[in-house]
């Protein structure tokens, strides 16, 4: 009977199975582009932030 119970795939949806929901795909993708735009804007060698930069632009103000 126990061996009945664990049979987990006659009760697994086959049309979703090993499938991500539409939510996750978006956050996943959006974490990803998210990543890429703050590497680039926040590392000196790319975008050219640096925090003495800044640091100078906010006394000035």
């Amino acid at each position: 009977m126990a061996e009945e119970l664990d049979n987990i795939e006659e009760f697994e949806a086959k049309e979703t199975a090993r499938k991500l929901p539409k939510g996750w795909l978006i956050l996943l993708w959006g974490l990803i582009i998210f990543g890429v735009i703050y590497t680039y804007l926040y590392t000196p060698n790319l975008g050219g932030w640096s925090q003495s930069k800044a640091y100078e632009e906010s006394v000035k103000k």
